[in-house]
């Protein structure tokens, strides 16, 4: 089976710090593949080479064999290519429908005439209104963006993603701010579970037991280097992981 995302010898480099490290790894169809490793490890710098906010050093980057070398982020958006971040980036004033509707109407061929078209548009609602029951949130429709929890804000930021019906998701750390054992981080594992049939994802999250739960393979990466690549339990038994990263009490957990 060919990769959906093809990701070979990406560099990053500022000054004397190389933060990407010729890193490799592919996101198959169907597949959750996490990134995992410490604080500046190069993790969020890496998704921002392949979304196109940072560019690269050196490498490439395909997508469904496409290369995406060169191309903006806006085009790798069109491309195929949806993004999450590590702070969510909904719009706090918007109830969700508006949010979700907003990210719809950029997706299409419409100008950017938001607010009467986009509502009296049956096509647009109907498919912001399938984002919203994808993502758990119809109880919150017409509910602003402010009152949502931090979890279901999250919810809302990945609907809005997958609105470009997007090849491969990018993931930056979706249960950052759920606390462990949050009920808010079990129901975006079961939402992500949930997200396999529409697109590959390509997960960086610090909560292990969520990534041990979702991820079909991991790369460990340390200093801006893939250290470790496997399945979890070739992760759980790697002395390397074990002593760049998770720790004796996290492996055995």
């Amino acid at each position: 089976m060919a990769p959906l995302l093809s990701v070979r010898g990406l560099a990053k480099r500022y000054g004397g710090l190389l933060v990407t490290d010729h890193v490799d790894l592919d996101v198959f169809p169907g597949e959750i593949h996490a990134v995992i490793g410490p604080n500046g490890a190069g993790k969020t710098t890496l998704i921002s080479q392949i979304m196109g906010e940072v560019p690269s050093d050196a490498g490439y980057i395909q997508l469904a064999g496409r290369p995406l070398n060169g191309l903006s982020m806006p085009q790798r958006v069109r491309a195929g290519i949806g993004r999450s971040y590590q702070i969510t980036s909904v719009i706090q004033q918007f109830t969700v429908l508006e949010n979700i509707l907003l990210a719809v109407q950029g997706c299409q061929s419409h100008g950017f005439h938001f607010w009467t078209p986009a509502v009296q548009t049956r096509a647009l609602l109907e498919q912001a209104d399938q984002l919203i029951a994808l993502m758990g949130l119809g109880a919150y429709r017409d509910v602003h963006a402010a009152s949502l929890s931090y979890g279901q804000q999250r919810q809302l930021e990945i609907a809005m993603a997958l609105a470009a019906k997007p090849k491969v998701l990018l993931l930056d750390e979706p249960m950052a701010g759920m606390g462990h054992g949050d009920t808010g981080s079990d129901r975006m594992v079961a939402l992500l579970q949930g997200l396999r049939s529409r697109c590959g994802i390509l997960l960086v999250e610090h909560d292990m037991d969520a990534v041990f739960s979702l991820a079909d393979r991991i790369s460990v990466l340390c200093y801006g280097k893939v250290i470790c690549c496997g399945d979890v339990d070739t992760i759980r038994n790697s002395a390397e992981v074990r002593e760049a990263y998770l720790g004796d009490e996290e492996v055995a957990a």
